[in-house]
């Protein structure tokens, strides 16, 4: 297609009224990754920032020798993988909300996650109701923050609580963009309702639960004030570093420890385990579609 002056008009009033968002995003993303990246390979601290010196990668070896940090990458995939299964029970049952419910769900959503994990604390601490209910089915009668196998549940179920309103919502905006005439047909047609749901609706869910699958891992992974809270605000994320994500380890390294590079390597792993963990949903998820057609 011949570059006519209309057309480079056109293109340079595009660009000009982009400007202002590609700023934002160079001065707020692309800007701070590239740092933490340089910042990676140097040894940095703090109060002496301009004292800093290239070490190459001494930081990232620094990390896999430490077992602290091996810990904080098993408990965070440990959460990762009981949002994710969690996003699959939602598939399930979010056809049946109604608008109250959906509000009751969201509103968690938008409430100080401090204020919930205080509440929460409350609601689980040893001799109260719930530790007493769930002492039924076998759990110890104790305070779950504060007991280093039920420290890491704790928070996922106020993670869970907090989220599944946000989730639910948007499943139910997929399953509202699903024509009653398919599942009409295929009721004609001689299928039944869990039928139906497999082969169906699920399929025609694929792009909201890929939406969901991806944004709940990255928020999972990001997961900080409530491990903050439980652990009192402790370096390793108490109990004894059961809550200890690779966030609150970040945390630690730069602003209680005063290491900038370290801190900095760690949020680069970060960024490339949900980068690939991304790319291997894509995929997934491609291959899939693939299949089904």
């Amino acid at each position: 297609m011949p570059i006519t002056p209309r057309r480079l008009r056109e293109t340079a009033a595009a660009y000009i009224l982009l400007a202002p968002a590609l700023i934002l995003l160079a001065v707020w993303f692309a800007y701070p990754i590239i740092s933490s990246v340089l910042l990676s390979f140097e040894k940095v601290n703090v109060f002496h920032y301009a004292e800093r010196r290239f070490i190459a990668f001494a930081n990232y070896r620094s990390l896999f020798e430490d077992p602290v940090f091996g810990s904080t990458i098993r408990i965070t995939i440990t959460f990762v993988t009981i949002l994710a299964l969690l996003a699959a029970l939602i598939v399930n049952g979010a056809r049946r909300g109604r608008t109250f419910f959906r509000t009751a769900f969201f509103i968690p959503y938008v409430t100080s996650t401090v204020a919930v994990t205080a509440v929460f604390m409350d609601l689980f601490t040893v001799r109260h109701p719930l530790p007493r209910l769930f002492a039924l089915v076998g759990l110890p009668d104790t305070s779950w923050y504060a007991d280093v196998h039920l420290a890491l549940p704790f928070i996922a179920l106020i993670y869970v609580w907090m989220s599944i309103g946000l989730y639910m919502v948007i499943f139910l905006s997929g399953l509202q963009s699903i024509s009653p005439e398919l599942h009409e047909a295929a009721m004609v047609d001689g299928a039944n309702r869990a039928q139906v749901f497999w082969r169906i609706t699920l399929p025609l869910l694929r792009p909201f639960t890929f939406f969901v699958l991806v944004s709940g891992m990255i928020q999972a992974f990001q997961v900080f004030d409530q491990a903050y809270v439980v652990s009192g605000g402790t370096v390793l994320g108490g109990p004894a570093g059961a809550t200890s994500t690779i966030v609150i380890y970040i945390f630690a390294e730069a602003f209680r420890y005063n290491r900038l590079g370290t801190a900095s390597s760690a949020a680069v792993i970060l960024l490339f385990v949900v980068s690939a963990a991304t790319a291997a949903l894509r995929s997934i998820f491609r291959e899939e579609a693939a299949v089904a057609r």
